[in-house]
């Protein structure tokens, strides 16, 4: 299993975002600057690319970066 934490800068009033993705689990979230952390969890790193950018492709999503990345983490 691989396993990578990003953090998220939601639209404004948008922290809900990724909650509805399958695979990525919000964790620290901050209201007042629209960003939170979340962790990918998925079974190849080419999931995990797939999951990031369907993150950043959610019309909510104002920008998503990778703080860290656990490759195969058995």
């Amino acid at each position: 299993m691989n396993y990578s934490a990003i953090l998220v800068i939601a639209r404004p009033g948008r922290l809900e975002a990724a909650s509805r993705i399958e695979g990525v689990e919000p964790h620290q979230t901050d209201p007042a600057t629209n960003r939170f952390i979340c962790t990918i969890e998925a079974a190849t790193t080419d999931d995990e690319v797939r999951l990031f950018r369907t993150v950043s492709e959610l019309a909510d999503v104002f920008d998503v970066s990778l703080i860290e990345h656990r490759p195969d983490a058995s």
